[in-house]
């Protein structure tokens, strides 16, 4: 059984198409909870309606105060998820029909390999599309040069390649995560998971893509063509732009240090430590780290962009 967890808030444009989708998956050992954010638009009112349609299978629970972000909102949700395996999903894709069957399948793989208690994640690649679901890419890996190869903990704490949205985790992984006390130093629910992952069990990968990623007004993440010149002129320029972005991984790193220390090998407190670390040293020394370390992103225009921007 498979708890699908999704996190609502004024979607009430591409929701109902959502969970349609859902609903003709091909494995159809599942339950839905949406958690709705306070949203001002039909959302809820969507929501329920599918709830009252389907009452063994989807479940509406409406947040009496607003959560301040989709991460909070689905950071809040976890604790619901009392079955072998748990999935996230946004509000506004559309699910292939196998995207749970074959995403299991790959943690099923995982699980003879490395054992159930061991804490796992599967994800998958994702088609771009625009709002009425033309295709703009086959691969939202490919168009933001990404590689699913780059899942260890010092490649993960600098650049994730985890899509929430296409995410499944096991229970022993669920296990794992606590409370997060300044969960502001946390960038996304998606990069959080990804790095427990990373530091305490193993992440896999499905290669075919499972769900059309719709690009609309309204995307609180999106796709980026980094492969396009515009794109990464105007990311160049931005330099104090960049430069946050990087500060934001130190950040997060030094908060799932202070969250798991006690349970990091040396080795792993020792690299959180130097990345976390970094906005404290002058400029040679950070260089020096991420040298030491091999704590660069995927590319050569990423990795200039780091040494000028660290």
């Amino acid at each position: 059984m498979i708890t699908i967890l999704m996190a609502t808030y004024n979607g009430e444009s591409y929701l109902a198409e959502q969970i349609e989708s859902i609903l003709r998956q091909t494995e159809t050992r599942w339950k839905l909870i949406i958690q709705d954010d306070c949203s001002t638009d039909r959302t809820a009112a969507v929501a329920q309606e599918f709830a009252g349609q389907y009452p063994e299978k989807i479940r509406l629970i409406r947040r009496d105060s607003p959560s301040g972000s989709a991460k909070n909102n689905f950071f809040s949700m976890l604790s619901l998820a009392d079955t072998p395996y748990c999935m996230t999903c946004d509000q506004d894709d559309v699910w292939l029909p196998e995207k749970i069957a074959l995403t299991l399948e790959k943690m099923r793989e995982l699980e003879s390999a490395c054992g159930a208690d061991t804490p796992l994640l599967v994800h998958t690649d994702l088609k771009v599309v625009d709002s009425r679901l033309n295709e703009l890419s086959g691969s939202l890996l490919y168009i933001q040069d990404l590689s699913a190869k780059r899942d260890a903990l010092h490649q993960l704490i600098v650049q994730n390649i985890v899509t929430g949205c296409t995410m499944m985790v096991n229970q022993a992984l669920l296990a794992r995560f606590v409370p997060i006390p300044e969960a502001q130093n946390c960038i996304m629910h998606d990069w959080w998971l990804a790095i427990l992952a990373a530091a305490f069990g193993k992440i896999g990968f499905v290669e075919t893509p499972t769900i059309l990623y719709r690009q609309h007004g309204s995307n609180q993440v999106g796709a980026k063509n980094a492969h396009s010149l515009s794109y990464n002129w105007a990311r160049f320029r931005d330099r104090a732009g960049a430069r946050t972005v990087l500060r934001d991984t130190y950040r997060q790193a030094g908060e799932f240090l202070k969250v798991y220390r006690a349970k990091l090998d040396t080795q792993q407190v020792r690299l959180l430590d130097a990345y976390s670390g970094i906005p404290l040293h002058p400029k040679w020394k950070r260089v020096w780290v991420l040298l030491r370390y091999r704590l660069f992103k995927k590319g050569f225009k990423r990795k200039l962009a780091q040494i000028l921007f660290v």
